[in-house]
């Protein structure tokens, strides 16, 4: 071979073994080669019990994937550090946002931001009342629905009922609370309720609360929660005061706590919904996001009615 191709030759192996080298050293790509998606998860508040369970599952899920990178914030329920959320996130460059809102107004302009940026957004557990976002969550009408249904069947002739709210400006306050009582009014006219009030999704403002009643009420048959934590907190109360013989509690969330209450037949009913099934939706909205693929608008988590008759199906024995 002439000199001048053993030199020719020697120039293209090396600038072949500066293009690996550059690209095994690329700083947005894991150990397999394939590209980083930083993603910005923002948690509406950390202090709600099933906001933790779906951030602590979203870590082991999403936060496990050496694709993925996370970066996490929690508004503390406060809108407007959910909004400076946004604009950090959008400042970092990050890929995806993943959002529990605060509440379903105050997200619009953040969402928008992201949209102004090309941004993708995931509106999870809670929905948005503006910008283009997919929501993954619940049909919560649906949930005060299953509810209502139970109590339909369940409660005396002539009961009378209190219910717990959640904390307002959530979606799923609202329409838990209109699903359980517009579809009680229409099959039982016969039920009374007779106080409706939030405790924020709290269990020791929904025992306040509670201690309250059963020194106002004489005869209290129901007590409906828009959660799982209102309703302990509503039984604990009951107990305290040896009032709950009797009395049907209905939650939502399926916790370990309520399941254990409803099989020692102190809790009548709670309704399913699910952490890892909302976070494995959202996982696989992230992977088809991150593949350049199009999301739904909307992906709804299916929720179930546990009670007495299928409490063995869900219980974690």
């Amino acid at each position: 071979m002439k000199k001048t191709n053993l030199i020719k030759a020697a120039v293209i192996s090396i600038l072949l073994l500066s293009l690996v080298l550059m690209g095994g050293c690329s700083g947005n790509k894991d150990g397999a080669g394939e590209k980083k998606v930083k993603v910005g998860f923002c948690n509406g508040n950390d202090a709600d019990f099933f906001q933790t369970l779906v951030k602590a599952e979203f870590r082991k899920q999403v936060g496990s994937d050496p694709v993925f990178e996370v970066i996490y914030t929690d508004a503390g329920g406060d809108s407007q550090a959910q909004l400076n959320s946004f604009d950090t996130f959008i400042s970092q460059g990050v890929n995806i946002i993943v959002v529990i809102p605060v509440d379903t107004a105050s997200i619009v302009p953040g969402i928008q931001k992201a949209n102004q940026a090309k941004i993708p957004v995931l509106s999870i557990s809670s929905n948005s009342g503006g910008g283009d976002f997919t929501y993954i969550g619940n049909t919560y009408i649906d949930g005060g629905i299953l509810q209502a249904e139970y109590m339909i069947k369940h409660l005396p002739q002539n009961a009378k009922i209190v219910y717990l709210m959640g904390m307002p400006g959530y979606d799923h306050s609202r329409d838990r609370r209109a699903g359980f009582l517009d579809t009680l009014a229409k099959a039982r006219p016969d039920v009374t309720v007779l106080a409706d009030q939030t405790a924020n999704y709290m269990r020791d403002q929904a025992m306040k609360i509670m201690e309250d009643w059963i020194q106002s009420f004489s005869q209290i048959d129901g007590v409906i929660c828009a959660n799982d934590q209102m309703a302990l907190g509503a039984l604990q109360a009951l107990k305290i005061a040896n009032r709950n013989n009797g009395v049907l509690i209905a939650g939502v969330d399926a916790t370990d706590e309520a399941l254990q209450e409803i099989e020692a037949g102190n809790m009548a009913m709670t309704v399913l919904q699910s952490a890892p099934m909302l976070v494995d939706a959202t996982y696989e909205s992230l992977k088809k996001l991150q593949a350049g693929q199009t999301l739904e608008k909307r992906i709804i988590i299916p929720q179930v009615a546990i009670s007495s008759e299928n409490i063995d199906e869900y219980l974690n024995k």
